[in-house]
């Protein structure tokens, strides 16, 4: 994601959602990111009207993982959890785009794959959470041989395109994130793992 493209109705809206004054120096291609996780993971986690504590052990785990131990970052991360769950942003298609309209293909994969896994983290993924995926999956533009990729490994079931899987992998190589903040390179990393022992 460009930083330079982060428009007055990004900052805007993360101010509505974090509920307090954010200067533009705030909000960084990390918070934007963060915020549309958070919007992502919570939608999966409801959607099915069941909050399992796998989930919510995994929203955790993942939301540490990008605060890396900055403490100004955790609290700013909590109320973003807060509001997005206050605004229900993750039921707002507009808004969803507003925050991901300048990231990455890579950006955006790392995204839904951190959806499916979340949706697999109680052991199985529900089917309104794999159809609550796949329509943000098509508002972002995604490939659909990617999304299929994703849920095959995810779900066991169906037939790995073998050539969409390397399309995959190379989408989500830490090198594509090498600009960005550590974190995005990290968390790639270890969705690609997941993938790969899938």
């Amino acid at each position: 994601m460009d930083t330079t493209r982060i428009t007055t109705e990004i900052v805007e809206l993360l101010c509505r959602i974090s509920r307090q004054k954010l200067r533009e120096q705030d909000i960084t291609p990390l918070v934007v990111f963060v915020t549309a996780l958070i919007s992502i993971l919570r939608g999966v986690m409801i959607i099915d009207r069941t909050i399992a504590v796998e989930e919510e052990e995994r929203l955790q785990k993942t939301l540490k993982a990008f605060a890396s131990g900055d403490r100004d970052r955790v609290e700013l991360i909590q109320r973003l959890v807060k509001g997005v769950s206050k605004q229900q942003v993750y039921f707002n298609p507009t808004e969803l785009l507003t925050l991901t309209a300048f990231f990455s293909e890579s950006e955006k994969l790392l995204l839904i794959g951190s959806g499916y896994e979340m949706s697999a983290a109680d052991g199985h993924i529900d089917m309104r959470e794999q159809m609550y995926l796949q329509s943000i999956a098509k508002r972002l533009g995604l490939d659909s041989r990617h999304i299929a990729v994703l849920e095959t490994l995810f779900t066991k079931e169906g037939t790995l395109d073998s050539q969409a899987f390397a399309e995959v992998q190379a989408l989500l190589d830490p090198s594509e994130f090498e600009s960005r903040d550590p974190v995005f390179g990290k968390a790639a990393k270890h969705l690609l793992s997941i993938l790969l022992r899938k």
